[in-house]
């Protein structure tokens, strides 16, 4: 039962860890499948995703005379399907071009009303739902397509996306580039396309703080059950522990002793954790992307911690009385 409960805290210590890998991840991926290097914002935007902008038609003249570029609109919007309505992220921009990710399955956008969505949506190609007040026919599925924990991916023409987003006004709210621009036109701003993804992560910061906290927390309980479980195995034992000091054996073997116990408790543990987590991964609400450093670095560290927390049963093993092996001793 103790492997169970060591077992259950780390299984969520993997899970945590998942989650703060996919919060890190899932901006980078989205960002680099639409296929540009640069982006041209207006000055003072932190970064696409995290703040509402628009450039202005001369800027956006001034940055496509100077070479070539893609308009996209980015906004949040209201996705329903079948009858289930969650936050989207909308990137619209030429659906044969920059700002438009090659769908894994199915096509880009080819005609009005049409839209790709990040297959964790849990659409199908030619399903039809609602993208605020308009129906749009599924073409194409994308995965690692979505930001800010998760906000699905939605594409589509960028026509499209200033109908029923913006009511028909010709926003663009950034340009995209596949080199960096020449010229840079006035209150506008040039970023990286590894800054627009890092920029992600700044409304999630929060979260991310907690799930360390809790991460924290975990590791103190596995430390509480080990410890606890050494200490009274080290009391049960006491009087057998003083008959094999009083017969030569030394504190050092002794000690050795419960400190193997703990170690097997925790790799134990771990290796059962390791199983739960993969069951659970797959039916978690949030994607789970366990790092394949997880699964030497939380064993590694759960034994760390074992030691640690055995060491007041160890000590108390070093300070058994020889003498109350014959019914003697304080």
């Amino acid at each position: 039962m103790v492997t169970v409960g060591v077992a259950l805290v780390l299984t969520l210590l993997y899970l945590m860890t998942g989650l703060i890998e996919q919060f890190n991840e899932e901006r980078f991926l989205t960002t680099d499948q639409l296929g540009a290097s640069h982006w041209v914002l207006p000055e003072g935007v932190s970064g696409p995703y995290t703040s509402s902008s628009a450039l202005t038609a001369d800027q956006v003249a001034a940055v496509e005379a100077s070479g070539a570029s893609a308009e996209v609109v980015v906004a949040r919007g209201s996705l329903s399907i079948d009858g289930e309505t969650s936050e989207a992220i909308v990137i619209a921009g030429d659906p044969g071009g920059l700002g438009m990710p090659e769908p894994s399955e199915g096509t880009r956008p080819q005609a009005r009303g049409e839209v790709v969505l990040d297959r964790g949506s849990g659409a199908v190609v030619w399903d039809e739902v609602e993208l605020g007040e308009d129906r749009y026919t599924v073409v194409g599925l994308t995965d690692d397509t979505t930001i800010l924990a998760e906000l699905t991916g939605t594409f589509l023409s960028i026509d499209d996306a200033r109908r029923t987003v913006f009511g028909g006004v010709e926003v663009t709210s950034a340009l995209l580039l596949d080199a960096a621009p020449v010229t840079v036109p006035d209150q506008a701003q040039v970023i990286t396309t590894e800054a627009a993804a890092e920029d992600a992560l700044g409304p999630l910061e929060s979260a991310v703080a907690s799930i360390d906290l809790i991460r924290v927390l975990l590791w103190i309980v596995a430390a509480i059950i080990i410890g606890a479980v050494i200490y009274l195995s080290a009391l049960e034992r006491s009087r057998g522990f003083a008959v094999l000091k009083a017969m030569g054996g030394r504190n050092r073997q002794l000690a050795g002793s419960l400190a193997l116990q703990a170690v097997l408790v925790a790799l134990s543990g771990a290796a059962l954790a390791t199983v739960f987590q993969l069951l659970l991964v797959p039916v978690f609400p949030l994607t789970v992307r366990v790092p394949l450093s997880a699964y030497w670095s939380i064993p590694l560290v759960a034994v760390g911690v074992a030691l640690l927390a055995g060491w007041a049963g160890m000590r108390k093993v070093s300070r058994a009385d020889p003498a109350t092996a014959f019914g003697g001793g304080a």
